[in-house]
């Protein structure tokens, strides 16, 4: 693995955890929103047991997409916080990753012009 990939792998992981972030976020409030509709449907209406039956049911559900965004979000804070803190070597680290990938293009393109005629000298003309 060349070098460059690796600081890439990095830098991806950062971006990839702060999307993840903010869409677990978004999850969490938006169940959070559909519990108090639920439970204001169940504490303001009137409904038949079968309905309180898919409201339970709906509210069971709600609550596990809930806490699954909640522990994605906690786990995932710690790599924000960061993030946040070290805002400038995130960008040293992408500098970085600009000058690695183009010391290992320079490296890949390398060729030798030879300067002499010293190979054909001595029965090897062509070894570039």
């Amino acid at each position: 693995m060349k070098y460059s990939e690796q600081i890439e792998g990095f830098l991806d992981f950062l971006r990839e955890s702060k999307m993840d972030y903010n869409i677990a976020v978004s999850t969490e409030k938006d169940a959070n929103d559909k519990t108090q509709d639920l439970l204001h449907s169940l504490e303001l209406y009137e409904n038949t047991y079968h309905e309180y039956a898919r409201a339970a049911k709906k509210l069971a559900k709600v609550r596990q997409e809930r806490r699954e965004a909640k522990d994605k979000r906690e786990q995932l804070q710690s790599v924000m916080d960061w993030l946040e803190e070290n805002d400038r070597v995130i960008h040293g680290l992408e500098r970085l990753l600009g000058n690695v990938r183009k010391a290992e293009k320079a490296a890949e393109g390398r060729f030798y012009m030879q300067r002499t005629d010293v190979l054909a000298e001595i029965g090897k003309e062509d070894m570039s």
